[in-house]
């Protein structure tokens, strides 16, 4: 009971003196008569302004003695020979203060008085009690009194917060780098969430624990990161490093692949199966159809000149067409309007030369084939390695190619990327992971581009950022193509993570209210008549200033050591 219970308790007892003992009950409900109250004196206290200073000296100073030399004998002795109040408001107050006396330090006596003061209120009438049973309408007067007890931070969340608490605790607890959840993370609880956050700004000495635990927790979601990066095998420190790793790969690999497209070709010529003459007519009449698109693509003139000055009688050999083909390539790259009529004109060649030549020289196409799948017709792939029209830069600059690769391109084109590298390889692969290991170095870099740094001197995560970022990469499975669906769902654990440490549910404030009704009913008390006491007034104050620190530095602990069977256990026990 808090002093606060015992006041109202007194005051009923009070009210009961005016209640009609013959009170009318129905089934399942009580009917009191109107009856007006009267408010309390100052004169309904000169009572306990008495017994209560006779009360504390007299048990007080048997049980301090007693307690030390036999605490089981404490409440014999003081019951035997300590004073007893005989008026129920003393003997309420005298109970409040002794359950509140815990709170004194062991030197000012703590528990000794308490219990010796504890002892006094006990020794009641039984027809006084009783007579509190027979008035069931004051009755419910106190019990609403009582009710103001501050009730858990979990009281009513019910069964069903057990699972998404214990569930964001082990998701934090899995990660590479284990994140220990404070217990306003794990439950969202607003009561208690509002308590974390408050407390380091109202009792700065009392909070450190707690500012100390997020600085732990984001130093945590940064090494996890880190974990991450380290796993991919990432070597490269920037991203023009990484973009020659990458442009180095795939130039050496498309080079690698024309090198034996050459030697197919090459084979088959000395075979003689490239003399071969076939019929071209096709390729000229498709050419001819296009005589009023030439002057906006000169490709198509270009080509038509070079096959009618080749061709006799609509043949041409294998070799004369494949060389036309190459011409129709280079030339093909100057303009768009060029590159699209250059890759018709192209289809138009290799449907003549389809099933022609020997052995060799299908090959050789073959071999041709799978370059243009591999390389050309893979559109972020070909812009990597062609440089721009006219002169001799890249299309993509080196500091670049992580966002084209990567960031500016559709999951396909990402994925068209990773199987050209991937079967680069050694050296493809490497590129593939610093790609890898570069997108989640990205990550990292937007959660922690803000302005706000924490008391280590660290960027602190932004939620709101991660999430963007993941959603992005996420929205059409970029993810779980880097990093298949284990390690995708990895990085989600650490967003949901990240968002439950550095977000409170909306409107969490200092709900929890433990510390402040308690001391909130020592001040009652202090302020009441019977703070003319002087023992009350001052143990008053001195039970104010040390429960706040006892219950806020409990409160803290319980906090950041929060455990979610106890939890549950409490719940169980709730229900």
């Amino acid at each position: 009971m808090t002093p606060e219970q015992a006041i109202a308790l007194a005051n009923a007892r009070l009210r009961l003196q005016n209640a009609s003992p013959n009170v009318p009950v129905g089934e399942g409900e009580q009917i009191m008569p109107p009856v007006e109250t009267p408010k309390p004196r100052i004169g309904d206290y000169i009572t306990p302004l008495i017994e209560i200073p006779a009360t504390i000296a007299s048990h007080g100073a048997l049980a301090i003695p007693s307690a030390i030399a036999n605490p089981k004998d404490q409440t014999a002795l003081s019951s035997k020979y300590g004073y007893s109040p005989q008026s129920p408001v003393s003997q309420d107050i005298l109970g409040a203060l002794g359950d509140a006396t815990k709170y004194l330090p062991p030197y000012l006596g703590g528990n000794i008085i308490g219990s010796a003061m504890r002892s006094a209120s006990l020794l009641r009438k039984p027809t006084e009690i009783a007579a509190q049973s027979v008035a069931q309408p004051v009755a419910q007067q106190m019990a609403q009194a009582l009710r103001n007890e501050p009730a858990s931070t979990m009281s009513g969340v019910g069964a069903a917060v057990v699972n998404p608490a214990i569930q964001r605790i082990e998701q934090a607890k899995n990660l590479r780098v284990p994140i220990p959840l404070t217990k306003g993370q794990a439950t969202r609880e607003l009561g208690q969430q509002g308590f974390e956050a408050e407390t380091p700004k109202s009792y700065p000495k009392l909070g450190k624990p707690l500012i100390a635990k997020n600085v732990e927790q984001n130093d945590k979601i940064l090494q996890n990161f880190d974990a991450y990066i380290d796993e991919t095998g990432k070597k490269t420190a920037d991203l023009t490093s990484l973009g020659r790793v990458v442009d180095t790969a795939l130039v050496n690999s498309s080079k690698k692949a024309k090198g034996e497209i050459n030697a197919a070709y090459e084979a088959a010529k000395k075979a003689g199966e490239t003399a071969q003459m076939i019929d071209v007519t096709p390729v000229q009449n498709y050419l001819n159809g296009l005589e009023a698109e030439a002057i906006n693509a000169p490709v198509i003139t270009s080509a038509k000149m070079k096959l009618d000055k080749l061709a006799k009688d609509g043949q041409l050999s294998i070799n004369d067409l494949e060389e036309i083909r190459k011409m129709v390539g280079k030339v093909s790259g100057s303009t768009p309007t060029n590159m699209s009529f250059g890759k018709d004109i192209k289809n138009e060649i290799d449907a003549v030369l389809q099933n022609q030549g020997g052995d060799l020289y299908q090959n050789a196409r073959a071999l041709r084939a799978k370059y243009a799948k591999d390389f050309e017709n893979l559109g972020y792939v070909d812009k990597l390695l062609r440089n721009k029209v006219g002169t001799n830069d890249r299309a993509v600059a080196l500091e670049d190619v992580f966002n084209h690769s990567i960031l500016s391109g559709s999951q396909q084109d990402v994925r068209n990327i990773g199987l050209t590298l991937k079967k680069a390889g050694a050296e493809g692969q490497q590129a593939w992971k610093e790609l890898q290991g570069q997108t989640l170095q990205y990550i990292k870099d937007q959660v922690t581009k803000n302005v706000n740094i924490n008391s280590a001197g660290d960027p602190v995560v932004s939620p709101a950022q991660f999430k963007n970022v993941v959603t992005s990469l996420d929205q059409d499975g970029k993810l779980d193509y880097l990093y298949g669906k284990k390690g995708a769902q990895e990085i989600r654990d650490l967003l949901e993570t990240a968002i439950n440490v550095n977000t409170k549910v909306r409107g969490a404030e200092n709900t929890s209210g433990t510390t402040s009704t308690f001391i909130r009913s020592l001040d009652t008390i202090s302020k009441s008549p019977l703070g003319a006491i002087p023992f009350v007034k001052s143990i008053s104050k001195n039970l104010a200033e040390n429960a706040q620190e006892k219950i806020i530095k409990k409160q803290v602990e319980e906090s950041i050591n929060f455990d979610p069977n106890k939890l549950a256990e409490q719940l169980r026990k709730e229900q």
